[in-house]
C-alpha cells in the first residue's frame, strides 16, 4: 500500500493562487462590461479574501464599519444550508491587511441561528440580530423568534433578548434618530410588514400590509434593506420570490405609513445596499444571469429609478448574502459562495474606486 504524503501548506498557497488567478480573469471579463457602462478601469476588484474560520458551510453575511477603522462581519456556520445547528460567527478585521484580528461566536443551544444583522445604535451600541429557528428531531421548524445581542466593542456580546414576533423575519433595522425600523416578512401571509421600536426592548407594527399580494398584486416579498436620506424619507430595496421574482424599490415619508413602489424588472437575492451619492445608491446582490446565480453590484439612481450593473464578484453555487462598507476610496464587500472546491464560505473582497464612480453617478 503506498502511503500519501499531504503537504497542507502548499495546498493552501495553491488554492490562494487559484484565487488570485479568478480575480484577475474576473477583472478581465468585467472591464468588458464596464466599457459599455462608462470608462474602463475606474471600479476594480483589489483583492478577495476567505475571513470565515473551518466549517462545513458559511453563509450569510453582513459589514459595519467601527469607529476605530476595522471592520466588523457576521454570517452563520453549520452543517449545510439548513441544518438545525447554526451557530453565528463575528470577525473583527483589520480593514488595511484584511487579516482576521478577533473571532467570538453566538449560539443557543438546540436553536439555529440564521441570518445575522448588524447596526450601531445612536448610544454606539453595535446591534446584532439574528433569526432563531426551534426544529423537531427531523429538523422540522416549530417556531421562529427574532433575538438580538449588543456589544461595545464587537468582542464580547450580551445575552439574548427575544424580540419575539412569532413567525415573522425582521431582515434587518436601520436606526432614524433613537428609532429603529426594519421590514419584517412572513411567508405564509405573504406580506411584509414595517416595524419600528428598539432591539433591546420591543418592535411595534407601524405600517401593517406595507407591501404584499393582497395589498400590492405582488407576490412573497421578503429580504430586504433600507435607507433614510438626508430628508428623512425612507427608501426600501425588497426581494421578491413570486411571479416576476422583481425587486422593488420603495419610498416613504414621515410617518411611513403609505408606501409607494417601483418595478425594477429585476431579481435580487439578499439585497443589500449603501449611499453612494445623495440620489445614488450602491446595490448588492444575487443575480440570475440566465445560467447560474452570482453576486454583482450594481449602481440603482433613486431619482430616475435606474438599475445599473457594475460587475460580478468570483462567486458561484451557493452564494451571496453580501453585506457592504466604504471607507474612502475602498468598498468591501462580504459574502459567501461555493465557487472553489464546493465548500461554502465568507469572503472578504475589496474594490477600489468609489471616489471616480461616485463622479460617474454625479
Amino acid at each position: 500500500m503506498l502511503s500519501t504524503v499531504i503537504n497542507f501548506p502548499l495546498i493552501k498557497f495553491a488554492k490562494i493562487a487559484v484565487e488570485r488567478q479568478e480575480i484577475a480573469a474576473y477583472n478581465d471579463v468585467n472591464n468588458g462590461f464596464l466599457s459599455d457602462f462608462m470608462s474602463k478601469n475606474i471600479f476594480k476588484i483589489d483583492q478577495v479574501n476567505r475571513i470565515s474560520s473551518r466549517s462545513p458551510h458559511s453563509a450569510f453575511t453582513d459589514l459595519h464599519n467601527l469607529p476605530d477603522g476595522s471592520l466588523l462581519c457576521c454570517y452563520r456556520q453549520a452543517t449545510n444550508h439548513v441544518s438545525n445547528d447554526g451557530r453565528l460567527e463575528i470577525a473583527c478585521i483589520d480593514a488595511e491587511t484584511c487579516n482576521v484580528k478577533s473571532r467570538s461566536h453566538v449560539a443557543i443551544a438546540g436553536v439555529d441561528l440564521r441570518d445575522p444583522k448588524l447596526s450601531q445604535g445612536p448610544d454606539g451600541r453595535i446591534w446584532l440580530l439574528a433569526n432563531a429557528r426551534y426544529a423537531d428531531a427531523e429538523n422540522r421548524t416549530l417556531k421562529r423568534h427574532m433575538m438580538s445581542w449588543f456589544s461595545y466593542d464587537g468582542i464580547s456580546w450580551s445575552s439574548p433578548h427575544d424580540l419575539g414576533l412569532n413567525g415573522w423575519w425582521l431582515w434587518r433595522i436601520i436606526w432614524r434618530d433613537d428609532n429603529a425600523f426594519g421590514f419584517a416578512y412572513n411567508r405564509g401571509q405573504d406580506r411584509i410588514d414595517l416595524y419600528q421600536g428598539h432591539p433591546g426592548k420591543r418592535m411595534f407594527c407601524r405600517k401593517s400590509h406595507a407591501l404584499g399580494r393582497v395589498s400590492h398584486n405582488l407576490g412573497y416579498p421578503n429580504e430586504s434593506d433600507m435607507h433614510v436620506d438626508s430628508n428623512g424619507n425612507m427608501w426600501a430595496l425588497v426581494r421578491r420570490d413570486a411571479d416576476s421574482f422583481s425587486a422593488q424599490l420603495g419610498f416613504s415619508k414621515a410617518p411611513f405609513t403609505r408606501w409607494y413602489w417601483h418595478d425594477l424588472g429585476k431579481y435580487i437575492g439578499g439585497p443589500a445596499w449603501v449611499p453612494l451619492t445623495k440620489t445614488t445608491m450602491l446595490v448588492a446582490g444575487r443575480e440570475w444571469t440566465g445560467k447560474a446565480l452570482v453576486t454583482t453590484l450594481w449602481t440603482l439612481n433613486l431619482s430616475n429609478k435606474k438599475l445599473d450593473k457594475i460587475l460580478t464578484l468570483p462567486s458561484g453555487g451557493d452564494n451571496s448574502y453580501p453585506g457592504l462598507a466604504i471607507d474612502g476610496d475602498t468598498l468591501y464587500v462580504s459574502y459567501y459562495s461555493g465557487h472553489l472546491d464546493n465548500e461554502t464560505r465568507v469572503y472578504l473582497a475589496t474594490l477600489r474606486g468609489i471616489t471616480a464612480l461616485s463622479g460617474e453617478c454625479e
